[in-house]
């Protein structure tokens, strides 16, 4: 059987590139060698991918982004291309906007969402349905589960990992107060708890465990445990349990 695949005559396609059905690659694309593209792809201007990445079926790349009829957002304009590294695998239906870096043998699961300017390292994990908004940035060797939501503006440190359902939240229009720090950070080695709500603003330490259902609206001292709504410092992370760093 024929396969379609509609490509502008700009782009450039390395050694062993294989694909299937309804592929659509818009001007100015680079792809490395070893490169599959499953059904329904599309890939817009400019976007560079790397060496021996799979990219599964209804995938969407470099995706620009656009306000809608009633946002006061900002949209940027003249966002870089969309980066993809070697050595990464997209899973089905991901959606990821132009901007946005994609470092060497991460994983994207199913149907995740990952938008404009984020910085995602080497050695990334995101499980099905995780949702990155604007401005993420993400270290190396993080693991985040499926269906979480991570807020525009977070910065998640080395060796983190984010449980399932982990909701942040960097809006704090529902308080009605604007003149607040929004950002929130993660610090190296961090645990997030499924089910952990993250409030606009707070810092979770290095090695700081944030136990599952936890409401945390305060800082989070390194090294330290806390649970509960709201959550609050129960006990020292056992020393057993204290991650040693991966890398340098």
């Amino acid at each position: 059987m024929e396969k379609n695949i509609q490509k502008h005559p700009s782009v450039i396609i390395r050694k062993n590139f294989q694909h299937e059905n309804n592929v659509v690659i818009y001007k100015n694309v680079r792809i490395g060698k070893n490169v599959s593209l499953a059904n329904n792809v599309t890939i817009y201007p400019n976007t560079i991918i790397g060496d021996n990445v799979s990219v599964s079926d209804n995938v969407v790349l470099g995706r620009p982004p656009k306000a809608g009829p009633r946002t006061i957002r900002k949209i940027t304009k003249h966002l870089q291309p969309l980066v993809i590294g070697s050595n990464v695998v997209i899973g089905t239906s991901a959606i990821i906007y132009r901007g946005t870096t994609i470092g060497d043998n991460s994983y994207i699961a199913d149907c995740v969402h990952i938008r404009e300017e984020c910085k995602i390292s080497n050695n990334v994990v995101l499980g099905k349905y995780v949702s990155i908004e604007q401005k993420v940035i993400i270290g190396e060797f993080v693991k985040i589960m499926g269906c979480s939501q991570i807020a525009e503006w977070t910065e998640i440190g080395k060796e983190v990992f984010i449980g399932a359902d982990v909701s942040s939240c960097t809006d704090t229009s529902f308080g009605r107060i604007k003149e607040v720090n929004k950002k929130i950070t993660i610090k190296e080695q961090a645990m997030i708890g499924s089910n952990a709500s993250l409030a606009p603003g707070i810092t979770v330490g290095k090695n700081a465990i944030v136990a599952l259902g936890a409401v945390v609206l305060k800082d989070v001292p390194d090294e330290k445990v806390v649970l509960g709504n709201p959550a609050k410092i129960v006990w020292n992370v056992n020393k057993k349990l204290l991650k040693k760093k991966m890398t340098k």
